[in-house]
């Protein structure tokens, strides 16, 4: 038997999901198709709760950063900061400790700032905006699935995305780049969800609202964001469609698309030109060159496919993509996906720099087919069958043995509770966090010898500026001209300068901060 390291709430919160899936079950076997998705996306917002609940601090590369960011973006929401006050005279010429910060498209920090307006700054308001959009992605995949193959291929959709490891920990920040590509991704698949629905409607609300989130894609995450349009011009070439006229819907909405992101680019080039130039640059750079140690072989990304979808997962998106295409109704849309999926392996794959999440923007189209291939599967149990009381019971029995297979009860007791009591990123971060929150100082303090990059947490719990040195003798001298208190952390070797050990006023921290850094 197991011990139970998690605390009240997420037990609570697994339990509730548990029932809320079995009511989804239960409806679902009596094809009241809408009490299923709501019982299904409610069982998502409880399993995304869950999921945001695991780790009581701020996770390193890059949660960090994006709650800060977020965090200043509250007071002014048009002026992206991440050294909100540079008070301290030094180069601030780093992606890391920029003052302007506009390493990222703004929008899901946005998405962050108003959640922390409404519930107050903490760990969960910060990840709120990923149990939403974790819960819209589910209901994507349940109608993407419905549409495209029927509503057994939808179900087994929905439960590959709520029972999928990796996502759940981009949920708690934990896996790279956390809020940044899961809103990416998840805005890509609304958009590719939304175009599908198109398609076989006609219906201009949908036109409306693909353009809208791939909009939203592209202020997450740059030009990827528009990835349904090369599904769309597919299916129009495949439809042999090349009278101009006849694109004038997938020009109507790309015009929109831009129209909803193409304003903060010019913003930025108009507010901050130095510092937008600068991180276009950077973002160019990833191409040809490994950043920060993230480099990898071609088949990069092809390797790590288990670690992304599931155990195994590899073994089965070939025969799961043939069945795709043969349960399909619409082949068109079929080599649509097909395309969006090659576009972007490919493209991922040939670029210097490799990050895990890069490919996760067509997950959607990944999950549909292993949701068809676990719909094909129980096809052939209830042919065989041919009694719906069995068939039923073995529905039941698959899709619970499914979710307790896929969901990694034991691997995220390890990694995110207090399991092992030895010196674990979660215990190092969870001690980091504690010293940071019980810091009471002046409102004119400025905070330096923060171990590593955890100057980032320090101002975000203080609201303090915060850096990783201790202040040369000019800097201290600045920092008396401006009336300001310094408070440094005790150095774990040697002593402090003596322009500071005769200084009474410098308060002097005696915590001592563990990595990672």
């Amino acid at each position: 038997m197991i011990d139970i390291y998690f605390d009240n709430t997420q037990v609570l919160l697994l339990t509730a999901a548990l029932v809320s899936l079995l009511f989804s079950i239960a409806f679902h076997l009596r094809s009241k198709e809408n009490l299923t998705v709501v019982f299904l996306v409610i069982t998502a917002l409880l399993v995304n709760s869950f999921a945001a609940l695991l780790d009581p601090f701020l996770n390193i590369w890059d949660e960090r950063f994006h709650a800060l960011a977020a965090k200043n973006l509250m007071s002014h929401p048009f002026f992206p900061t991440l050294y909100d006050e540079p008070v301290v005279n030094m180069a601030y010429d780093r992606w890391d400790r920029y003052h302007i910060w506009l390493h990222k498209q703004p929008l899901f920090l946005w998405q962050i700032a108003v959640c922390f307006k409404l519930f107050g700054v903490s760990e969960f308001p910060l990840r709120l905006p990923m149990v939403i959009m974790g819960s819209l992605f589910t209901l994507a995949g349940f109608r993407s699935g419905r549409l495209l193959v029927n509503k057994n291929a939808g179900y087994f959709t929905a439960l590959f995305i709520i029972t999928c490891t990796y996502m759940l920990e981009l949920k708690t920040g934990r896996q790279a780049l956390d809020h940044n590509d899961f809103t990416f991704l998840v805005y890509i698949s609304l958009s590719i969800w939304t175009f599908i629905e198109y398609h076989y409607s006609g219906k201009k609300r949908w036109l409306y609202l693909t353009a809208l989130f791939s909009g939203f894609a592209v202020l997450c995450k740059w030009v990827v964001g528009l990835l349904v349009y090369l599904g769309w011009f597919v299916v129009k070439l495949l439809e042999k469609k090349f009278n101009p006229v006849l694109y004038k819907d997938l020009l109507l909405s790309f015009t929109i698309t831009v129209l909803i992101a193409l304003p903060w680019q010019l913003y930025t080039f108009w507010r901050f030109p130095v510092e937008a130039l600068q991180a276009y640059r950077f973002n160019v750079i990833h191409f040809t060159d490994a950043l920060e140690g993230h480099g990898g072989n071609f088949w990069y990304h092809f390797e790590i496919f288990d670690m992304l979808y599931g155990k195994y997962a590899s073994w089965f998106i070939i025969p799961a993509g043939f069945v795709l295409y043969k349960r399909m109704n619409d082949k068109k849309l079929f080599f649509a996906l097909l395309v969006m999926v090659l576009a972007v392996y490919l493209f991922f794959s040939m670029t210097a720099t490799k990050m895990t999440s890069f490919t996760t923007v067509v997950s959607l189209v990944i999950m549909l087919a292993l949701g068809s291939l676990a719909e094909y599967l129980v096809s052939l149990v209830k042919n065989i069958s041919r009694s719906n009381a069995v068939y039923n019971c073995l529905f039941i029995s698959a899709v619970l043995f499914f979710v307790v297979y896929r969901f990694d009860f034991v691997g995220f007791q390890k990694r995110h509770s207090k399991w092992m009591e030895n010196k674990t990123e979660t215990s190092m971060l969870t001690h980091n966090a504690r010293i940071f929150k019980s810091l009471v100082l002046p409102g004119n303090t400025v905070i330096f010898n923060v171990l590593g990059r955890h100057y980032i947490e320090a101002m975000f719990y203080t609201g303090l500026p915060a850096y990783s040195f201790i202040p040369s003798a000019e800097q201290y001298e600045d920092m008396k001209i401006k009336k300001r208190r310094i408070a440094v952390f005790k150095p774990r070797e040697g002593e402090l300068p003596s322009y500071m050990q005769n200084d009474t006023t410098v308060i002097v921290l005696d915590y001592q901060l563990e990595g990672p850094e």
